[in-house]
């Protein structure tokens, strides 16, 4: 016999050789059957890092750091890196599903430290469990999954998984199938969005199962239904150049999140896994005879936070958002309305020559909302918000142009001459401009009651002193632009 020392820790290591004289052979199918080596040492006690790693593992079950995806509780395996006996050195326990990832067997990697070893064997020690974090997942090296009883897997083969408590998916929908095919149906109520972030419900059910891309099959374990949440995704956060500036008044906007609850429990979906601009399927369990239904939840984060929950599938919120969150925030399709505007200048400047210029004021978007981006006379970018629940904020986008304007930042000293006009002839208060390069800007940020339904935008006749013009004259010869807010 030998003894090791490492790290404090006195470890007997006994020749299996020598336990085994004097006893007859093993089953073929016992625990003790199989051997695995590491760096071409025997493991000793194999059965038992398997046991020591499941029980590790049931923590992370127990407080839903993943969840089970398959027919049983998840087992530990060792991964086959070589010759048939030569394994890694970390177990790798599951399937699982890891909250937020796509619904494809998930594992869990549970390192093994070396706490002793001889010429002809090694001692190891389960360590704790590498659980990935929400939205990802881990794959065991090498070709084939092992255990101590003789069974294998490969775990590359895609295989029917059955979803357990805790279970939350989020998959791509990128077969675009129909509802009907699917055997879903509507879910034109579920809709929440900030300035930010809108998830907007295109299907739901709860399907016996379901099936995925990979053709293998995904149904509830024991006790749990099944529920299926299929979403349009929208981040303007990512896709509108306004919220992408570079230097921030204060802090940047910081991304909203979108969460699922089931009863107590409340899972946020990975930005990762959600799309620009898309669709996606959130798949997940419910416990048979839960009372409460679950609830979909988005928080505006920041100094302003908001949050706002609605139950799935009734769309019913539970929480008193302000009405501007309430509204659709944008139109189905962009605006178009133009103005025709005069615009005399005193003298030339670059090639626009001075006098009178035939111009439009044309109408390029909308949006209403609690939050917008604004550009400071500094050049850097401030989120605005309402100065009450009761209010809006209504963002009409344009561009200005005409017969060889003068090429010339102006903006900050136009911008008053830009006039949001409310039904009752009331002159909206401007909160804030975006510019760029033009004379005018391109985006007028007003704030209004949350009920306004249209708003007229067009320039406001009179003069302005530009440092590199002199005296500009504003003219009109139309009418503003009337907008339609209803929406």
């Amino acid at each position: 016999m030998s003894l090791t020392v490492r790290g404090g820790a006195v470890l007997l290591l006994v020749p299996l050789l020598a336990v085994a004289a004097g006893c007859s052979a093993p089953p073929a199918n016992s625990a003790e059957s199989v051997e695995f080596t590491v760096d071409g040492r025997q493991v000793v006690d194999p059965h038992q890092l398997q046991t020591e790693a499941e029980q590790q593992l049931s923590y992370a079950l127990s407080f839903g750091l993943v969840s089970s995806a398959g027919a049983g509780a998840p087992l530990c395996w060792f991964a086959r890196t070589g010759s048939t006996t030569q394994v890694d050195e970390r177990l790798w326990c599951g399937p699982v599903q890891v909250p937020g990832s796509p619904p494809s067997n998930g594992w869990v990697p549970v390192p093994m430290k070396k706490v002793g070893e001889n010429p002809g064997q090694v001692q190891l020690q389960v360590q704790a469990p590498e659980v990935p974090q929400a939205g990802n997942r881990s794959t065991p090296v090498g070709d084939r999954l092992l255990r101590t009883d003789g069974a294998s897997l490969d775990p590359k083969i895609p295989a029917d998984r059955t979803a357990g408590p805790n279970f939350v998916a989020v998959m791509a929908d990128t077969e675009h199938r129909t509802n009907a095919e699917l055997g879903l149906d509507g879910a034109d109520a579920v809709r929440l969005h900030d300035d930010l972030l809108t998830v907007t419900g295109t299907g739901w059910g709860h399907p016996d199962s379901f099936q995925l891309p990979d053709q293998s099959t995904l149904r509830a374990a024991p006790g749990m239904g099944l529920r299926v949440l299929r979403v349009h995704v929208e981040r303007p956060a990512k896709t509108e150049d306004a919220m992408k500036g570079q230097q921030w008044e204060g802090w940047a906007p910081q991304p909203s999140t979108v969460s699922l609850q089931v009863g107590d429990r409340r899972q946020e979906l990975p930005a990762e896994r959600l799309p620009d601009s898309g669709d996606v399927f959130v798949l997940y369990t419910v416990p048979d005879g839960q009372s409460s239904p679950e609830s979909l939840v988005l928080n505006t984060v920041g100094a302003k936070s908001w949050e706002q929950r609605l139950e799935i599938p009734s769309g019913n919120r539970l929480s008193n958002d302000p009405a501007a969150l309430r509204r659709t925030g944008q139109p189905a399709q962009e605006p178009t309305g133009e103005q025709q505007v005069k615009i005399t200048t005193g003298h030339g400047y670059g090639d626009s020559p001075g006098g009178e210029h035939a111009a439009k004021l044309a109408v390029t978007g909308v949006r209403v909302g609690r939050q917008r981006p604004v550009k400071l006379d500094s050049g850097r970018y401030q989120m605005v918000t309402t100065s009450a629940p009761d209010k809006a904020l209504v963002e009409v986008r344009m561009k200005v142009s005409g017969d060889k304007l003068p090429a010339i930042t102006a903006g900050p000293l136009t911008k008053d001459s830009i006039e949001l006009t409310l039904p009752g002839g009331e002159r909206a208060k401007q909160v804030g401009i975006r510019y760029d390069g033009d004379l005018f800007p391109s985006a007028v940020v007003v704030e209004v009651p949350a009920d306004t339904k249209s708003i007229k935008v067009g320039l406001r006749p009179g003069s302005v002193k530009l440092p590199a013009l002199g005296e500009v004259a504003l003219a009109t010869s139309g009418d503003p632009v009337q907008l339609n807010l209803t929406f």
